[in-house]
């Protein structure tokens, strides 16, 4: 069975640099030794989208650009004590766009920030506590 491998982004444009030269599509697949269907979806991308750099992928688009995930982190680390909903009121702000406070904490958990409980005491053990019953 034959491997599939990405089609670079030079010979795309050079096939369809030829088809526009008036070359079929039979022969700009036999330049570059590859079948017919894959010069034919190329030129039918091209034809309807303008473009033949990347296909479509499935899955949910991103909400937040990286610039956007490195703008929300920096507060963040700056002061530590900032809240995912102070966070999202900071964005609104800067962008007008609002986004959810999972769509915050995604780029803080990818940056290595997470919520914590603050510790009201230490717990002790049972002669800690008896120690600590005698000093008192």
């Amino acid at each position: 069975m034959s491997r599939r491998s990405r089609f670079p982004d030079s010979l795309r444009w050079r096939a369809i640099g030829w088809m526009e030269m008036w070359l079929s599509q039979a022969d700009a697949a036999r330049r570059l030794n590859v079948s017919h269907s894959v010069v034919q979806r190329l030129w039918d991308q091209y034809q309807s989208e303008d473009s033949v750099s990347k296909r479509h992928v499935s899955g949910q688009s991103r909400v937040t650009t990286p610039a956007e995930d490195r703008f929300l982190a920096l507060p963040a680390r700056r002061k530590r004590s900032t809240t995912v909903p102070q966070l999202v009121a900071d964005h609104f702000v800067s962008s007008g766009r609002r986004i959810s406070a999972t769509t915050v904490r995604r780029p803080l958990h990818n940056a290595g920030l997470y919520a914590r409980r603050p510790v009201v005491c230490v717990p002790h053990n049972g002669r800690q506590r008896r120690a600590r019953l005698c000093w008192a």
